[in-house]
C-alpha cells in the first residue's frame, strides 16, 4: 500500500476474480491455520482503501459450512436448519470473535482471529458506510448464551455485543474473543458520530425480568469494574476501557451518559490512586479516559459540569499524577510493543499469542492524534477548557515529543529550538552591501539598510520599556516571614537578569554604533556632492543623537532601578526580621500550651488507670456474687429433685402393697411386711 499503483493493482485483482477462492480457501476447516490466515490477509489487502473492492465484498453471500458455525460441537453437528446464506463479513466477524473450532488447536488459530479482525478492518477503514451498516446491526444479546454460541444465527452487531458481554461465562482462553470483539467494535465507532450515537441507543436488562435497562456503555464499565474485582486478567480490563476511550472521545453526549452513572468516575478515582493489585496499564489507560471526560465534557444538560469535575481531577487525583499514570502507560513495553505494528498484524503467520499484545491500533492511533489535547486539557481551569473543548491547535499528537528513554529530559518533554526573543533580537541579519552610484569599488549602504537599523533601535527601545513594566509587575509589596528569604532571592534573581539584559541591550547600541560609523565612513568616500550622500548622512547625524538620548534615559533609568532594588531588599530584610520575632513569640506560646496539655493528659491518663482499678475490683466482686447465685440454684434443684423422689417411692410403695393385698386375695402365700402389718392394724383399728 502507498505506491501509486496500489489502486491499479486492486483493481486488476478484483477482475481476476481471486476474492471468491480466497473466500473459500480461508473458510476451508481442513486448511492449515496459516494458509487460511494468509487468504484473509490477501482480501484485506485486496478491498484496503478500495470503495469499489469493499463494495464488492459487503455484497458477497456465503453459505456457512457446520464447521464454520463457532457452536457445532454443542449441538451434535445438527445443521439442518444452519444453510441460511450469510454476508461475508459477518461470516469474518465470525471467525474473529466466534468459539474456537475443537478440532484446531488455540495457539494455532489465534492467527485465523487475528488475520479475520484485519479484513474486517480494511473493509471499514476509509469507509463510513460501512461502518454505519456494522452499527445498525448492534442489538443486545439474545435468549442464547452470550459466551457460548447461540441457538440461532446473529447479526454481526449482536455477535460482538454478546461477546463482550459474556466474559464471565467464557473460559481463560476467550479472552482474546473480548479483546478482538472490543477491537471490533472500535473500528466500527471510530471518527463517526453517528455509529457513536446508535450504540449509544443500546440498553442492556430484561424488564420483564425486573433488571433496570442500563446503557450499553455503562454495562462495560460494570464489566471492566466486575473484571478488576473479580481478578481476570489485567487484558480483558485494559480492552474494554479503551474500547470507552474511543467511544467518548469528541463525543459529548457519550460523556454526559458515562456521567450519568455516579459510580464510573468514582471507579476511575479509585484506579488512578490505587497503590497495590492494580497494573500500570489499567491505570494509565483509567487515567487517560478521565481525562478525555474532563476535556469532553461540554453538553449544556451534562449531569456532572466541569466545574464538579474540576476538584475531583486536581485535587482526589491531581493533574501531575493523572500525567504521571498516562507517561507510565506510554513508556510501557506493551504499549511500545504496539505503537510498533500495524493494526491487525499482532502476530505473524506461524506463532501463537503474543504476550505484549494488550492494545489494538485503533486505540494506539486515537492515543498518537489527542495526546497533546489531552495534556493541556487537563492543566486548564473549567472556563478554559469551555473556550476551546477540541484543541485543534494542539491535536499536532507525539511527533515532537521523545520517550524518557531517548534522552535525559523528563518523560514527555517536547524538543523545541532554544530561542529567546531576546537571542533573536540580538541576532541581526547580515548587512547587504551594494555599489554606490558612480563609485564601482566603493562600498554603498542603501536606504532600507538604514532604516532597517533605526527599527532595530527601536525595538530595542521597546524591549527595555517591557522589561521595565515586567519588573514593576514583579514587584509586590513586602511579603510576610514565611516566604521571606523566598521573596529577597526572587528579588535578587530579578535584578541579575536585569542587569545581564541590559549589558546585552547595551551591547547591541554599541554594536549599532560601530556600524552607523562604518556607514558613515564609507558615505564619507563617496561623493560629497551628492544628493544621496547628504540624506544619508543626515540620517545617520540623527541616529547617532537619538542612540545617545536614549542611552543617557537608558542610564538614568537604570540608577533608578538600583535604588528601587535596593529599598525593595531592605524592606524585605526588615519584614524578614519582623517575621523571625513574631515566630519566636508564637513558638513560645505554642510550647506553653502544649505544656498544658501534656500535664492535664497526665491527670486524665491517672484517672483513667484509677478507673481501670476499680473496675477491675466490681469485676471481680461480681464473679464471686454469680458463683453464690450458681451455687444456691444448684441446691435448690436438688433438694426439688430429692423431694420429687420421695413422692415417686411413696407412690410405688403404695402401688406394691396394693398389689400383694391383691395376691393375696387370689390366694398368694404372699409374707407380710411391716408395711402391710402397718396397714392391717389400721383395718382393725377402723
Amino acid at each position: 500500500h502507498g505506491n501509486t499503483s496500489t489502486a491499479s493493482n486492486q483493481t486488476a485483482m478484483q477482475q481476476c476474480g481471486l476474492i471468491p477462492p480466497l473466500l473459500q480457501l480461508a473458510l476451508a476447516p481442513e486448511a492449515p491455520s496459516s494458509i487460511r490466515s494468509q487468504a484473509l490477509y490477501a482480501i484485506g489487502d485486496i478491498i484496503r482503501t478500495h470503495s469499489a473492492n469493499q463494495n464488492l465484498f459487503q455484497r458477497i453471500l456465503i453459505t456457512a459450512a457446520p464447521d464454520d458455525d463457532d457452536d457445532t460441537d454443542n449441538n451434535g453437528g445438527d445443521s439442518g436448519d444452519r444453510a441460511i446464506p450469510e454476508p461475508a463479513i459477518v461470516i469474518v466477524i465470525r471467525l474473529s470473535v466466534g468459539k474456537r473450532p475443537a478440532a484446531v488447536p488455540a495457539n494455532e488459530y489465534y492467527i485465523v482471529r487475528a488475520a479475520a479482525a484485519y479484513l474486517v478492518q480494511a473493509y471499514s477503514g476509509g469507509n463510513p458506510d460501512a461502518q454505519l451498516a456494522l452499527a445498525a446491526t448492534l442489538t443486545p444479546p439474545g435468549s442464547g448464551g452470550p459466551a457460548g454460541g447461540p441457538d440461532e444465527h446473529q447479526s454481526a452487531g449482536s455477535l460482538i455485543v454478546s461477546v463482550l458481554l459474556g466474559w464471565r461465562e467464557a473460559g481463560a482462553e476467550d479472552v482474546w474473543r473480548v479483546w478482538y470483539a472490543s477491537l471490533l467494535l472500535s473500528t466500527i465507532l471510530y471518527g463517526h458520530t453517528e455509529c457513536k450515537q446508535l450504540a449509544l441507543k443500546i440498553t442492556v436488562g430484561d424488564e420483564a425480568k425486573g433488571e433496570e435497562p442500563l446503557p450499553l456503555l455503562n454495562e462495560l464499565m460494570s464489566q471492566a469494574r466486575q473484571a478488576i474485582q473479580g481478578g481476570a486478567e489485567s487484558r480483558l480490563a485494559v480492552s474494554l476501557l479503551t474500547l470507552v476511550c474511543v467511544w467518548l472521545v469528541s463525543f459529548p453526549k457519550g460523556v454526559s451518559a458515562f456521567l450519568d452513572e455516579s459510580s464510573n468516575v468514582a471507579f476511575l478515582v479509585e484506579l488512578i490512586n490505587g497503590s497495590s493489585g492494580i497494573g500500570v496499564l489499567v491505570q494509565g489507560v483509567a487515567a487517560f479516559l478521565l481525562g478525555l471526560v474532563y476535556q469532553f465534557d461540554t453538553e449544556p444538560d451534562t449531569p456532572m459540569t466541569r466545574d464538579a469535575l474540576h476538584p475531583i481531577l486536581s485535587k482526589r487525583v491531581g493533574a501531575d499524577q493523572l500525567l504521571i499514570r498516562v507517561q507510565r502507560l506510554r513508556d510501557s513495553r506493551e504499549f511500545q510493543y504496539a505503537m510498533g505494528l500495524s493494526a491487525g498484524t499482532h502476530s505473524n503467520a506461524y506463532g501463537g499469542a503474543p504476550v505484549d499484545v494488550y492494545f489494538d491500533g485503533v486505540f494506539t492511533d486515537l492515543f498518537k492524534n489527542h495526546y497533546e489535547g489531552f495534556r493541556a486539557a487537563v492543566r486548564l481551569g473549567p472556563s478554559d477548557v469551555l473556550a476551546n473543548p477540541s484543541y485543534a491547535h494542539l491535536q499536532g499528537g507525539m511527533a515532537g515529543y521523545t520517550s524518557s528513554a531517548a534522552s535525559g529530559s523528563a518523560p514527555g518533554t517536547p524538543v523545541l529550538a532554544a530561542a529567546t526573543p531576546l537571542s533573536r533580537a540580538v541576532s541581526p541579519p547580515p548587512a547587504a552591501q551594494t555599489t554606490a552610484p558612480g563609485a564601482d569599488s566603493e562600498p554603498m549602504v542603501p536606504r532600507r539598510e538604514l532604516d532597517a537599523q533605526a527599527a532595530r533601535v527601536a525595538e530595542l527601545t521597546s524591549e527595555m520599556e517591557a522589561l521595565q513594566r515586567e519588573l514593576a509587575e514583579a514587584r509586590v509589596a513586602p511579603p510576610a516571614s514565611s516566604a521571606a528569604d523566598e521573596q529577597l532571592e526572587q528579588e535578587r534573581t530579578l535584578r541579575a537578569q536585569v542587569e545581564a539584559e541590559r549589558d546585552a541591550h547595551a551591547g547591541e547600541v554599541d554594536r549599532l554604533r560601530g556600524m552607523l560609523d562604518s556607514f558613515e565612513t564609507q558615505q564619507r568616500g563617496t561623493d560629497d556632492g551628492s544628493a544621496q550622500v547628504a540624506e544619508l548622512e543626515s540620517q545617520i547625524s540623527g541616529l547617532k543623537i537619538d542612540a545617545e538620548r536614549r542611552d543617557a534615559e537608558w542610564s538614568v533609568q537604570r540608577e533608578e532601578l538600583q535604588k528601587k532594588l535596593a529599598n525593595a531588599e531592605k524592606q524585605v530584610v526588615k519584614a524578614a526580621a519582623v517575621g523571625r520575632n513574631s515566630s519566636k513569640k508564637k513558638d513560645q506560646q505554642q510550647s506553653a500550651a502544649l505544656d498544658s496539655l501534656r500535664s492535664d493528659l497526665a491527670a486524665k491518663d491517672d484517672q483513667i488507670a484509677a478507673l481501670g482499678q476499680k473496675v477491675t475490683e466490681l469485676t471481680a466482686q461480681a464473679k464471686a456474687a454469680a458463683g453464690v447465685d450458681e451455687l444456691k440454684s444448684r441446691i435448690a434443684a436438688l433438694e426439688k429433685e430429692q423431694e420429687d423422689l420421695l413422692v415417686y417411692l411413696a407412690d410405688q410403695d403404695q402401688q406394691a402393697k396394693e398389689y400383694r393385698a391383691r395376691l393375696r386375695k387370689h390366694g398368694e402365700d404372699i409374707p407380710l411386711s411391716d408395711d402391710d402389718g402397718d396397714n392391717d392394724d389400721d383395718d382393725d383399728d377402723e
